[in-house]
């Protein structure tokens, strides 16, 4: 196989996959982001037992502060999937349904982040 060939495969490949983790169960379509959120422990400028959210894709978090408070950060996110992230009108609902689930929750932990991203298939 030539060089030039094998390179298209490769990367073409790797596009395919990337394209698939963006789109989810039920035709949900992330488009252009990845709409999970990681929660952390002393970020730059808070006390290194401080935890806070951030959303993971550089898309939806340019411009974002972290946040104490889970819910910001969802919003950010499922605001994020319209403004700038094509995503289509089945991964907003979806978006929607998993920053419901987690306000009822009330969870302000590691686990709040784990909770949303596993409700929109992450």
């Amino acid at each position: 196989m030539q060089p030039t060939v094998a390179l298209f495969i490769f990367f073409s490949a790797m596009s395919a996959s990337a394209a698939t983790l963006r789109r989810q169960a039920n035709d949900a379509d992330f488009g252009k982001c990845t709409p999970t959120m990681d929660f952390q422990l002393g970020r730059a400028g808070r006390k290194a037992d401080q935890g806070t959210f951030l959303p993971t894709d550089p898309l939806v978090a340019k411009g974002q502060q972290d946040a104490l408070n889970p819910n910001i950060i969802t919003n950010r996110i499922c605001d994020q999937l319209t403004n700038v992230c094509e995503a289509n009108q089945a991964a907003k609902d979806k978006c929607k349904q998993a920053k419901a689930q987690l306000s009822t929750a009330g969870i302000k932990d590691a686990s709040a982040a784990t909770t949303f991203n596993s409700a929109l298939g992450f």
